[in-house]
């Protein structure tokens, strides 16, 4: 018991140092890609160079929380392959522990990182992305204008439709706005048109208004307002705003209340949901590949930081691309938000476990 403590204690010494050496690297490249692929505009606007930094700090935590898996998977990677090729996982072997017990603490380590990911990206990375993006779009002179032409606003489970000609979202008013109300059985029972609308803060207040209103023996009622508001006309500008919102930065709790946000105006929103089924199964990412790690680790006799890094890059790189097309998949509505974010990771599981299970004990 002693002895497979002390070469566990072995293991997890080896790992650290080369884990915080990887994720420095490519937390460090990571964040050279960002600044290259604006660089150019940021040379074409002069833009400060103290700004230019200050974008660079607030991209970090995104780039540590993006490197966190890749690095894990390189370096417990490196330190089984440098022991297979001096001869030490002979030894461990032959002393009785098997690959499970000797990995074990690196599993730990793995689930740990796979919560505290989770919590960093709510905590630190979801504020800084957002500032991070906002300091961008001020320094490249790029605005974002969530007002919208031609809007269609289902309410009230489907009992109430906005159609508009525009939405302007400065004044928050709508124009060249129709009103269908319908029963419960989906028959119209109203009709209001009306050349603008206006927010009062709690419902819209419409001007120069006609109104159809349908009687108890089947005939229309038409009648004219200068200004009129209804009680149920309550469904806030958020509903008429472009759709254009980066779901990036939201948490994962944002992202719950988009999700039924949209339900409820009528809109799509099989991708907000995808994207926050994707929040929860990228937290295990750590996991998976400290298990894949401990199963190809072992493999390597030479070239063993080569072949490392190698096995880290295509692993890492069949991973997302997977993850990409399931969400693809996912937004297109060819199959389900759970499944565009949760089959690469149980792909990817099932495999790692294949492949720990076969790997040399």
């Amino acid at each position: 018991m002693r002895r497979a403590t002390t070469l566990r204690l072995y293991l997890v010494l080896a790992f650290l140092p080369a884990f915080a050496a990887a994720l420095a690297l490519f937390s460090l490249i990571l964040e050279l890609v960002d600044l290259f692929g604006s660089l150019w505009r940021y040379l074409a606007l002069d833009a400060p160079l103290l700004a230019v930094l200050k974008v660079m700090l607030l991209y970090a935590p995104t780039a540590l929380s993006n490197a966190l898996p890749i690095a894990i998977l390189f370096a417990a990677a490196f330190c089984l392959g440098r022991l297979y090729a001096d001869n030490e996982l002979t030894v461990v072997f032959g002393s009785g522990v098997s690959l499970p017990q000797f990995m074990a603490p690196l599993l730990v380590l793995g689930a740990l990182l796979s919560v505290g990911s989770f919590y960093f990206d709510d905590a630190l990375v979801l504020p800084t992305i957002r500032e991070k993006n906002r300091l961008s779009r001020e320094i490249l002179r790029q605005g974002i204008s969530m007002s919208n032409p031609d809007v269609a606003v289902i309410a009230k489970d489907g009992r109430i439709v906005y159609l508009a000609e525009y939405f302007d979202d400065s004044s928050q008013s709508l124009t060249g706005l129709t009103i269908l109300e319908r029963d419960g059985a989906g028959e119209p029972i109203s009709r209001t048109e009306a050349a603008s609308a206006r927010w009062d803060g709690s419902r819209w207040v419409l001007g120069k208004v006609r109104r159809f209103e349908r009687a108890k023996d089947g005939s229309w009622r038409d009648q004219s307002f200068g200004s009129w508001a209804g009680e149920e006309l309550d469904e806030g500008p958020s509903a008429f705003r472009r759709q254009n919102r980066d779901l990036r930065e939201l948490s994962a709790d944002e992202l719950g209340v988009y999700v039924g946000f949209l339900r409820r105006a009528g809109l799509p929103f099989a991708q907000a949901l995808a994207e926050r089924h994707k929040r929860y199964a990228f937290a295990f990412t750590p996991l998976v590949v400290m298990l894949i790690a401990g199963a190809v680790g072992g493999r390597f006799r030479k070239n063993v930081l080569l072949m490392s890094l190698l096995s880290s890059l295509l692993a890492a790189t069949s991973y997302y691309v997977a993850q990409m097309m399931t969400m693809l998949f996912a937004k297109t509505g060819l199959i389900q938000p759970w499944a565009g974010a949760w089959s690469p990771l149980i792909i990817f599981t099932a495999a790692g476990a294949i492949l720990f299970r076969l790997a040399r004990n």
